[in-house]
């Protein structure tokens, strides 16, 4: 009988632990891989372009602003169509409809150009001309810094 006891009373403990530690996570600010994203490009950005805290603030104020779920939803658009057009190609689809769906593609497109676009209109005062141009040329090699794949230059072969 005494045994029957210690066990609810460990079960019951343990069930109170697991439900309190449930509760402290949820009550946590949530940090993941976008915030740690976000944390390693503004510090990439301060070192590489030398940015003022005044300057970083404003690229904040400039991502706070953004309406991620519309980009989001954008570029999937984007993909969806573009992965449309090539089966419809790899499938024989007729000239009109392939011609709608190229439309369509172009069309989505042209937006991603002009929101990249208006981004840099409003990236360009926040910097002085020298920040203007480092930052123009680490737009231009994107992957420059990072682990994964190839970078510019380097080529599959193996020395001989």
């Amino acid at each position: 009988m005494r045994a029957m006891h210690v066990f609810r009373a460990a079960a019951v403990t343990m069930i109170a632990t697991l439900v309190t530690a449930t509760a402290l996570y949820a009550a946590q600010p949530a940090t993941g891989a976008t915030t740690d994203r976000t944390s390693r490009w503004e510090n990439h950005l301060q070192q590489k372009l030398g940015l003022t805290e005044d300057q970083l603030n404003a690229f904040r104020q400039l991502r706070a602003n953004r309406d991620v779920n519309a980009e989001r939803e954008h570029f999937k658009a984007l993909r969806t169509a573009q992965g449309e057009l090539r089966r419809m190609a790899l499938n024989g689809a007729d000239a009109t409809t392939m011609a709608a769906k190229q439309a369509e593609v172009q069309n989505l497109v042209t937006q991603s150009m002009q929101r990249r676009l208006d981004a840099l209109k409003q990236i360009g005062p926040i910097l002085n001309a020298d920040q203007r141009e480092a930052f123009a040329k680490m737009m231009d090699h994107p992957r420059s810094g990072h682990h994964r794949g190839q970078h510019q230059g380097e080529t599959n072969q193996k020395p001989s």
